[in-house]
């Protein structure tokens, strides 16, 4: 399949026509319909039976190849024990920042963290998060049709079954502050080696994924029945953010408030930006070549919410802006008025040919942040 940017547009459109591991420990994605749970355990997994190494004959340790996006020879992280994480995060009544830097190595997410592996049943049959280094990542893998198999065939959509991965979310919810909230994160998307792979993040009332799916190709979708709002980065350097009311409806059934891109403003009085062809300064979102480390292109992403506005910035620069959206078009209300939660998720197509490896950073989130904090 091609690249997220070009494929997924597409297969929505038809939419709408149509080293030793640790024993135990599952990896197993919940039963379609049911809600994911956050992980147990430092290294992860909810202790009990492995199903999915049974389901496709794998090893604890499998696929044990280096992650596409890691420096070799590193292993992926369910190939060994993690460390307990220790929390460096600093709170504030509706604000939240860590820096990762507690100088931990191979350590799993502290408990100031919620933690949902496999967080929607599907090919991508098992994740880990994990810090290491000064940042964070999470290791995926999944097992399917070959990219490429079915790329702009409704059935591959219909189904999902292809698309999926983990996320995390602060253990803590956040309010808007004047019709505002700002979210913050450091993420190497611009990582060349990425077959289909991108860093997305939601904002949603939902205190963790619902068990009904409104979008089955992105990590937003699986918290239907909640309002959400969120932004997915791909390593074409384009963007993309959505939004969804709160009735549970599937796209296709006119669950989505507005899906917005350098090709799509859902009626912005004003719209800038979202590509490189379009964005004032494409250069200031960077990229890595295939072996190059992560921290070449660890971007730093601001992401400001407002009730008929969505602004992403790079590095300081504004790359995508959509203001002044139709009353029909904006933000749900809800989301404004109601306690909510951030969630960083990291999600896949497939995640072959083993398994691959998404770098986070630096996280914030404040209805007062701006894009130079």
């Amino acid at each position: 399949m091609g690249k997220p940017s070009r494929c997924v547009p597409l297969v929505i459109g038809l939419l709408l026509l149509g080293s030793a591991c640790v024993p135990g420990g599952s990896s197993k994605a919940p039963p379609p319909g049911a809600p994911a749970t956050p992980a147990e355990g430092p290294a992860g997994d909810a202790p009990g039976h492995d199903a999915a190494a049974d389901l496709y004959a794998m090893s604890r340790c499998a696929p044990a190849e280096p992650p596409v996006g890691a420096v070799p020879p590193s292993a992926p992280a369910w190939c060994g024990p993690l460390a307990p994480g220790a929390n460096t995060a600093v709170t504030g009544a509706n604000s939240w920042t860590d820096g990762f830097d507690g100088g931990q190595d191979h350590a799993a997410l502290p408990a100031s963290y919620r933690v949902f592996e496999a967080a929607r049943s599907s090919n991508v049959f098992r994740t880990r998060h994990f810090m290491h280094n000064g940042h964070w990542m999470v290791d995926i893998a999944g097992r399917g049709d070959p990219p490429g198999q079915y790329e702009g065939d409704p059935r591959d959509a219909q189904t999902g079954d292809n698309w999926g991965g983990g996320m995390l979310s602060p253990e803590k919810s956040f309010r808007f502050e004047g019709g505002r909230l700002v979210v913050r994160f450091d993420a190497a998307a611009g990582t060349q080696a990425y077959n289909d792979a991108w860093p997305e993040i939601i904002v949603t009332t939902a205190a963790a994924p619902t068990g009904v799916q409104t979008d089955p190709i992105h990590a937003i979708g699986v918290f239907g029945g909640a309002p959400a709002v969120g932004c997915r980065l791909y390593n074409d350097r384009t963007s993309n953010c959505s939004a969804f009311d709160g009735s549970g409806r599937a796209i296709d059934e006119g669950g989505r408030v507005f899906e917005l891109s350098a090709g799509r403003s859902e009626g912005a009085a004003s719209a800038m930006g979202g590509s490189p062809t379009t964005a004032p300064d494409p250069s200031a979102w960077r990229v890595c070549a295939s072996g190059e480390p992560d921290s070449a292109c660890r971007d730093r992403f601001t992401v400001e919410f407002t009730r008929d506005s969505v602004r992403l910035w790079v590095n300081g620069t504004l790359y995508m802006a959509h203001t002044g959206l139709p009353p029909e078009k904006q933000v749900p209300q809800t989301l404004l008025t109601s306690d909510v939660y951030v969630y960083f998720a990291s999600w896949v197509y497939i995640a072959q040919p083993e398994s691959e490896r998404l770098h986070w950073g630096r996280i914030a989130i404040g209805p007062h942040l701006t894009p130079t904090d």
